[in-house]
């Protein structure tokens, strides 16, 4: 499938390169809207000699498991091919910082051979040891939605319908619900309004007077020195910043900080479906 006439043979080589994706760079809506690339072509197809699987992500409760894929004679891996510019490919191979770049073969369901950058993880699966994680279920939605969009086989669609996709776990919740009650009953707490400029303050420059800290749904947390968390969360509202990731809206484009224009610590209500 060719959204796009090709850029011309004479210039593809020396401007362009070919990107594979498997999991969430597989939809060319997010490819461009929420990866902000320039897709000059696109198709869908099969890499063979690789199976999907979902290795432990970010951690247990943000971003549980990430695509992956490893090595099995007999598997084929449906994904699209994307040729984007050098510039774009460059900076979504530092974005996948945790895969190494293999060449491959890849044909599209027309029967086209390309040859493109297929990420592959740096930490290789080994049986027996490797550990296997469920996936949030905004996650898999981007792997559903993008296969639906592309038009992968039925079956593969088939295959990621049949994925279970990550529940918090009751103890999980019962805590959350326990914290949240215990700063309602303190009234040293519950009373202290931070301003957006005072949030700015904690956003990891200065830990030993300013503690790193981060808002979200209007509570304020601090940061456990031994846990690490993005930086664009630090010292910032991430109530909105998080929806647009579920809702898989580019955060760079639309996550505006305190000190940018058109800053609102809290989205409309129409953008909260």
């Amino acid at each position: 499938m060719s959204k796009q006439p090709p850029p011309p043979p004479t210039t593809t080589a020396a401007t362009h390169k070919w990107r594979f994706g498997y999991g969430s760079n597989l939809g060319l809506k997010t490819l461009r809207e929420k990866k902000n690339l320039s897709v000059d072509r696109y198709h869908v197809g099969i890499i063979k000699g690789y199976e999907l699987y979902f290795m432990p992500g970010l951690n247990e409760y943000v971003e549980p498991a990430w695509a992956a894929i490893r090595p099995s004679p007999d598997a084929e891996l449906h994904g699209s091919a994307f040729l984007i510019p050098n510039a774009d490919a460059d900076g979504l191979d530092r974005q996948e910082g945790g895969y190494n770049v293999v060449d491959v073969e890849f044909t599209t369901y027309d029967g086209e051979v390309i040859n493109v950058g297929l990420y592959v993880p740096k930490k290789p699966y080994v049986e027996g040891s490797s550990s296997e994680a469920i996936p949030s279920y905004r996650y898999l939605k981007l792997l559903k939605d993008g296969a639906r969009e592309g038009g992968l086989a039925q079956h593969w669609l088939d295959m990621l319908d049949s994925v279970e996709h990550y529940m918090t776990p009751p103890h999980v919740r019962e805590k959350t619900l326990q914290l949240i009650a215990e700063f309602h009953s303190d009234d040293t707490r519950k009373d202290e309004l931070w301003s957006t400029e005072k949030l700015a303050q904690h956003d990891g420059s200065d830990p030993d007077n300013f503690p790193t800290c981060t808002s979200v749904m209007q509570y304020v947390v601090q940061i456990n020195k031994e846990k690490w968390i993005f930086g664009s969360w630090k010292g910032h509202n991430v109530t909105r910043r998080n929806l647009f990731q579920f809702q898989g809206k580019s955060v760079d484009t639309n996550d505006i900080r305190h000190d940018e224009p058109g800053y609102r610590p809290l989205p409309k209500l129409c953008e909260c479906s």
